[in-house]
């Protein structure tokens, strides 16, 4: 069939085409009329169009950009810049020769910096003067001093002193806006650290292109080569692909820092107490900081600080994950929580931390109100003259919101914020009946775009908790360094499990109980938690589930065919009845603390001193090697005092960002070497870029990595099912190639 009778053909039926695009089509096509209404009318062209005239698809297309074979003139010209530049003034600048739109540009900060209020020091620090009240964002890490007037940043208030306050401002999340006073003078000084967190680049994808970047055609490249931030001005001074948002809190937000601020007595500081609740993604956490920050700053706090009970084992601010501890804060915390992942330094200490073994007090929910509670006991103990703000988990439903009503309960706190005002209806009114105080609901956080994922936050935070370097001989303790090289560098302890002398006391498991058979596959290469027993007691719940007869062991201890693990099982039973913890070695002869019916430790006489990743069993000395930040003083001071060492194995997340950093420490050292510029990887769950700027994933270019366990690298569509790749939209839908 020829072309000039298909036409004729199309002419009298229309394309084929789904329910979705046509209604789709149907709304561009009534919005494109109202913009033909408002411009001059086109004139009559020549009738010489190819395809289906009455095709929806193609006269909004059409109606857009005009028919490609027909003549223009002046006046659908004319019409058609209007309504172009009509489009352009929310879009973006429209451009008509390519189809695309440049982004439009956003205002960061209120002034541009130039010779008059920003200059350089011979010692690298950054001077600003500024008459009036301004705004501005930085990106970066990098330290303020206040040399005259006021900054405000993060619900802090900075007066002038002598003391830099370090901020860590990553785009992966929220950057904080700095706000000053009029004529204010400030110092921005760079990091000083040794070894950054941004050198952790070279070890996940996850820390690459979250900083400032140095562009190498700016003509203040080589002048600003040294420098670790930037004044963001406008969206143009952004590193590319990048997505900035503003730290930007509701009117009510602070109004309510604001009233719980100023209730402060210096004679009665005991009374500020607030819970913080609310649905997942609603803010609590930052609104926790702010109001942390307020009370760290505010004209009539000069006691020693806040006390925070951070309970949510999901993403805490100031511990790893899986753990829930109590804070003493002493200075304002001005960064993410990956950026501070030590227990003890200048500014915060974790006086008291509790394993869950799990990101989620799902697993159990009776340990999850028995640490909360020992928490607030050492609390009352310890630092009752300190406010006190109580960060929650994000688990508001059914179980979720029986834990949240007994904490209220029990904890009796003066204010109760719950983090929504849109309800549920249900959870509203059982927070306010268990209440006794007042109750505030205000409006969640507005967040538009996500870089990281919750889970990857938490693989942030851990990748820089075990890459924390040991600042016993640091010269500046408010300065953290990070250790750049992956963990199979690093000297691991060597503990002892299967001697006189050995370091733990043995390996307890939360929640599913591993064979003996089994049980150094299930905890070799994860994560564990080092527990302190501080008296014997703690093990009161495991030892009473104890039976007295052989029928009561694991079905997979009895089953094992070994003689002496055999004999181990006999004789911890007999153990067992006289009220003493029960060990049953594995045929490599670790240590299992025997927990048949699924008890916890006790956390009024135990605390979790850190966390641990099994680098692996050396069955031929009879040794755990474990990569811990944890200080030697500690295990020291634990084992003086006489206490016990257990090590925690439950769920806590898979360190499946310890497995390739090998492979990402030798392929960023490759393309040092070779010259070329930084690689760029898809990492599960991050945020889809551009296909046409993202470059090639070239596995092939590291053949010298060495076979490292848990890891496979495949090349191409190796091993993965057809249509697995991403599917992307034909760009030419509706159009006809004939």
């Amino acid at each position: 069939m020829s072309s000039n009778k298909r036409r004729k053909l199309e002419e009298g039926q229309e394309a084929p085409k789904s329910a979705l695009s046509a209604l789709s089509a149907r709304r561009q096509l009534a919005a494109s009329a109202v913009l033909r209404e408002a411009s001059p009318p086109v004139e009559d062209s020549p009738k010489a169009r190819v395809g289906n005239q009455f095709s929806v698809l193609q006269r909004v297309a059409q109606a857009d950009r005009g028919s490609p074979k027909s003549p223009s003139t002046p006046k659908s010209a004319a019409g058609r810049k209007d309504n172009t530049s009509k489009r352009s003034t929310e879009r973006g600048a429209a451009t008509p020769e390519s189809g695309t739109s440049t982004p439009k540009l956003v205002p960061y900060s209120s002034f541009r910096p130039n010779k008059q209020n920003y200059r350089r020091h011979k010692d690298g620090h950054y001077e600003l003067r500024l008459s009036d009240s301004e705004r501005f964002i930085v990106l970066g890490s990098f330290g303020i001093k206040v040399r005259s007037g006021e900054v405000a940043v993060l619900g802090a208030t900075l007066t002038a002193s002598d003391t830099i306050h370090w901020i860590q401002a990553p785009h992966c999340q929220a950057l904080p806006v700095i706000r000053t006073s009029e004529k204010t003078r400030l110092e921005l000084h760079n990091d000083k650290a040794d070894k950054p967190l941004s050198c952790l680049a070279a070890l996940s994808p996850l820390y690459q292109r979250i900083w400032h970047e140095h562009d190498s055609n700016s003509e203040e490249a080589f002048s600003l080569a040294e420098d670790t931030f930037r004044i963001l001005c406008t969206s143009e001074d952004a590193p590319k692909r990048s997505i900035i948002q503003e730290l930007n809190s509701p009117p009510e937000w602070n109004k309510a820092i604001s009233d719980i601020a100023g209730s402060i007595k210096p004679d009665q500081r005991s009374q500020i107490s607030a819970l913080v609740c609310g649905p997942k993604g609603a803010g609590k956490s930052t609104f926790s900081k702010l109001l942390t920050n307020r009370l760290l700053t505010t004209a009539t706090q000069s006691g020693p600080g806040v006390a925070v009970i951070d309970l949510d084992p999901g993403q805490p601010e100031y511990a790893p994950a899986g753990t829930v501890s109590l804070v003493h804060i002493t200075k304002p915390n001005l960064g993410a929580p990956f950026c501070h992942p030590s227990l003890h330094q200048a500014g915060h200490a974790v006086l008291r931390s509790h394993t869950l073994a799990s990101v989620s007090p799902a697993m159990s929910p009776s340990l999850y109100i028995q640490c909360a509670i020992d928490l607030h006991e050492t609390y009352r103990r310890t630092l009752r003259n300190c406010p006190l703000i109580i960060n929650t988990p994000g688990w508001i439903l059914g179980t979720g919101l029986d834990l949240l009503v007994e904490l209220v309960s029990k904890m009796i706190p003066l204010q109760v914020v719950y983090m929504s005002d849109e309800g549920p209806v249900d959870v509203v009114d059982a927070l306010r009946s268990a209440t006794r105080n007042e109750l505030l609901t205000l409006p969640s956080q507005p967040t538009e775009f996500t870089t990281r994922t919750g889970s990857q936050l938490r693989a942030m935070q851990s990748i820089s908790y075990f890459h924390l370097a040991d600042a016993s001989g640091a010269g500046n303790p408010a300065v953290l360094s990070w250790n750049p090289k992956p963990l199979s560098a690093v000297q691991p302890w060597q503990v002892r499990y299967d001697s006189k002398k050995q370091g733990i006391r043995g390996i307890l498991s939360y929640d599913y109980q591993s064979p003996p058979e089994l049980f150094r596959a299930a905890i070799d290469g994860m994560v564990v938690a080092v527990v302190e027993i501080e008296d014997r007691a703690a093990f009161r719940d495991i030892i009473s589930g104890y039976g007295t007869t052989s029928s009561q062991q694991p079905a997979s201890a009895a089953q094992t065919s070994s003689d002496e693990a055999e004999a181990d099982s006999v004789e911890a039973c007999a153990a067992a009845t006289a009220g003493e913890l029960k060990i049953i070695r594995s045929p490599e002869g670790l240590p299992m603390v025997s927990n048949t019916n699924d008890a916890t430790l006790d956390p009024r006489y135990s605390r979790a001193v850190g966390l641990a990743l099994v680098r692996g069993v050396d069955t031929a000395h009879k040794t755990l090697q474990l990569i811990s930040p944890i200080a030697e003083t500690q295990v020291r001071s634990a084992r003086a005092q006489g206490h016990d060492l257990v090590l925690v194995h439950g769920k806590f997340d898979a360190p499946t960002w310890a497995y390739a950093e090998d492979f990402f420490f030798r392929r960023a050292r490759g393309n040092l070497k070779e010259g070329r510029d930084d690689f760029d990887v898809t990492y599960e769950g991050a945020v889809e870029e551009d296909a046409n700027s993202t470059a090639q994933d070239h596995v092939e270019d590291v053949q010298d990595v060495p076979a490292v366990p848990w890891l496979e690298i495949l090349h191409g569509h190796q091993k993965r099912p057809v249509g697995s790749g991403v599917w992307r939209v034909r760009r030419d839908l509706g159009r006809n190639t004939d």
